[in-house]
């Protein structure tokens, strides 16, 4: 894919905790970025988890973030990749007692932080299984503090939200002989939160002889999500997706679980709006409206062609036809001028000349003559004044002799006293 090269952009993830999967994701993506596209500068962050990365995004401390589906996830998020399928899972030691959810009660469970994504996906969990604060003996912290309290033997039970597989959950069960127990109902826990799904932890995700689970276990799914702050523009957006997708052989190179990153829903039936930079990398290679419409435009402008010449052909000879009827009108005026046959008539073919004139003027006034076509009128309008002109002196001169031919024919007058 190749883009136009813009400003260098510094963009910060907040990635959750250090240990995890996202956060690996993250990292890789930085290391991948970076590398063809260099103006891109990214920088990873680690946090408390889902909750806290919504908040900096909100905030605008950071510009993209990862988060639980089932999380809020802030107003300025925009969804830019599904990375992977999370899976709840609670690990207890073996001959705890704890074989399922039932079984908590009255036992000591270490949570991730406080106000992190996953205590409150652990609570939600509980609701729906009738355990309250009271049933529980909780504890809180970091994975590093929780991994400690379960290998110290001070908790029964802990709980994250991993992927199947994950490398610090395989630690945990190598080194206390553990165990993930089933977490059955998805079906009706999506019911409260359509974000939930069925999923399955593998048999043999963390050892394979003897397997560990034993079979496959039930559990929750919920995806991981890359988000965006819709204030991050669109071509950088593009360029991100355009790693996320183009290369990602390289990504799972560094991360395998890269291998599950899926793009959204094209339809938009998402629990967020899309990025628009995601739609600009899918729309990459589309055709523009002209290159995609080009037959039809094409066959548009050569009917509009033969339309406007037909057209035109059809004014030019219209006009002549009105210009022929203005010519022909001045003839026929100029024959009634040379043949007037009295004063009377010369002073109508005069009248005659100057209404037509006046129309003229008009229709010059209303385009329907253009400047070119009104001064062609002067020569026919002259050469019908000369006739009136002419046919003025000829009466004039007639009148002048009829004059002189009365005169000569009076008697001469008697002179008085004769």
């Amino acid at each position: 894919m190749v883009l136009d090269t813009p400003r260098e952009h510094r963009l910060l993830i907040a990635a959750g905790q250090r240990s995890g999967q996202a956060f690996q994701i993250a990292k890789a993506l930085q290391q991948v970025t970076e590398r063809h596209y260099p103006e891109l500068k990214l920088e990873v962050f680690e946090t408390r988890g889902s909750l806290h990365n919504a908040s900096l995004l909100d905030q605008a401390a950071v510009q993209l973030a990862t988060v639980q589906a089932d999380q809020s996830s802030g107003r300025k998020a925009r969804l830019v990749a599904e990375l992977y399928p999370d899976t709840f899972q609670i690990v207890v030691r073996r001959g705890s007692g704890i074989d399922a959810i039932g079984d908590l009660v009255g036992k000591r469970i270490a949570l991730p932080p406080e106000r992190s994504g996953e205590y409150e996906s652990f609570w939600f969990l509980a609701k729906h299984y009738a355990l309250t604060a009271g049933d529980l003996k909780v504890y809180t912290g970091t994975e590093k503090t929780t991994d400690w309290l379960l290998l110290n033997g001070d908790v029964d039970a802990l709980f994250r939200v991993r992927a199947p597989g994950d490398a610090s959950i395989l630690n945990l069960i190598r080194r206390v002989d553990g165990k993930v127990i089933p977490i059955p109902q998805a079906a009706a826990l999506r019911l409260q939160h359509p974000a939930f799904e069925a999923g399955l932890i593998p048999q043999g995700s963390y050892n394979g002889r003897p397997a560990i689970p034993d079979r496959d276990e039930p559990t929750i799914s919920v995806q991981e999500l890359l988000v965006a702050s819709e204030d991050v523009p669109a071509d950088v957006i593009a360029k991100v997706t355009s790693v996320l997708f183009e290369h990602r052989r390289e990504l799972m190179d560094l991360v395998p679980l890269a291998g599950a990153i899926a793009a959204p829903d094209r339809t938009g039936e998402t629990y967020l709006p899309i990025h628009a930079g995601v739609w600009a990398f899918w729309d990459r290679d589309k055709p523009s409206f002209i290159q995609e419409n080009a037959e039809a435009i094409a066959l548009m402008i050569s009917i509009a062609v033969v339309v406007t010449s037909a057209y035109l052909q059809w004014a030019t000879r219209r006009r002549k036809r009105v210009m022929d009827a203005y010519n022909r009108e001045l003839i026929e005026l100029g024959k009634l001028a040379r043949n007037a046959p009295d004063f009377e008539a010369l002073d109508e073919c005069n009248a005659l000349l100057a209404a037509f004139v006046g129309r003229i003027v008009q229709a010059a006034a209303h385009g329907r003559i253009n400047p070119a076509e009104f001064t062609l009128f002067n020569f026919t309008y002259d050469s019908v004044e000369d006739a009136i002109k002419d046919r003025l002196l000829q009466l004039e001169r007639s009148a002048d002799q009829e004059r002189r031919k009365a005169a000569s024919r009076r008697p001469a007058s008697v002179p008085a006293g004769m």
